[in-house]
């Protein structure tokens, strides 16, 4: 049986998709679903680029990341589904490496590529589900000395990044799945309105059985976009409230999920001003 590749793409108030488009659909891409959470009017255009088929839809609010991303899984024949940010650029051979990756064991649930920054460096795309303890030592200083030892093992550093292998988690920023697999266990948990929805969605994949994959054949960049300080501060609200949703689906005591929430509650208002302060957003 042949298999196919769709892509899922979130929008919100994104820039052009006019080369993201054009790079999917000479790697093989036979259809790519727009989510334009940015719309405030719903609609629905469709157009054909090449052999590739690209639905732009518009439901007329921001559905937030994850319900997006299901409402588009509801789009797609394809076998295989790649779900990726707009502001990412596709190296040539990136979807046939992770689609070989994806196909050479029925245990494999997810592939992430390798992730370079705009400075060409790479950005750590895989992870390890986050501990209490390690959640308490990284929250508290990985974004003040990125290279503690929290930090450095929270991000797995030490693996070779030149070698596939299988990791707890991967970057939501581009990843690959069989399209069964996704929708067998429920897609992206919609109470993830932006952030950790890929933790997520690994940690219930690997409770099901499948296997994450870190394959660095298939490269891509992850440029980022440009945004208003009022979206900046946005983005550090919810990131924070996401990693509080996180936290409560985890076997603790009602006190140690107290301390975690204050915790991350500290940490929010840490990370607003540093952003005020300094423009910029760190995760």
């Amino acid at each position: 049986m042949k298999t196919t590749v769709a892509a899922i793409i979130v929008l919100y108030r994104s820039g052009s998709t006019d080369r993201l488009v054009e790079e999917l659909a000479a790697q093989g891409v036979g259809t790519i679903v727009l989510i334009d959470n940015g719309a405030t009017e719903p609609g629905e255009w469709t157009f054909t680029f090449a052999s590739c088929v690209v639905r732009r839809v518009a439901f007329g609010q921001n559905l937030g990341y994850g319900l997006a991303v299901n409402r588009g899984l509801a789009m797609i024949e394809e076998s295989m589904v790649l779900v990726m940010n707009p502001d990412v650029t596709v190296h040539a051979g990136a979807v046939d490496a992770l689609v070989a990756t994806a196909a050479s064991s029925a245990a494999v649930g997810a592939v992430g590529p390798k992730v370079l920054d705009r400075d060409g460096g790479r950005y750590p795309s895989f992870r390890r589900f986050p501990s209490l303890w390690q959640s308490i030592r990284h929250g508290a200083i990985g974004w003040l000395v990125p290279e503690s030892a929290a930090t450095r093992s929270y991000r797995m550093s030490d693996l070779d990044p030149s070698t596939a292998v299988t990791v707890p988690w991967i970057s939501g920023a581009c990843l690959l799945c069989p399209t069964d697999v996704v929708r067998g266990i429920g897609g992206f948990d919609p109470k993830y309105h932006l952030y950790l929805e890929d933790v997520d969605l690994c940690r219930r994949m690997a409770l099901a059985g499948y296997q994450i994959v870190y394959e660095p054949l298939a490269v891509v960049t992850h440029v980022g976009g440009a945004s208003s300080s009022q979206r900046r501060l946005g983005a550090v609200v919810e990131h924070h409230r996401s990693m509080a949703t996180y936290a409560s689906l985890e076997q603790r005591s009602t006190l140690a999920l107290f301390a975690v929430e204050m915790g991350i509650g500290l940490r929010c208002v840490l990370s607003v001003m540093r952003t005020i302060i300094t423009g910029t957003v760190r995760n």
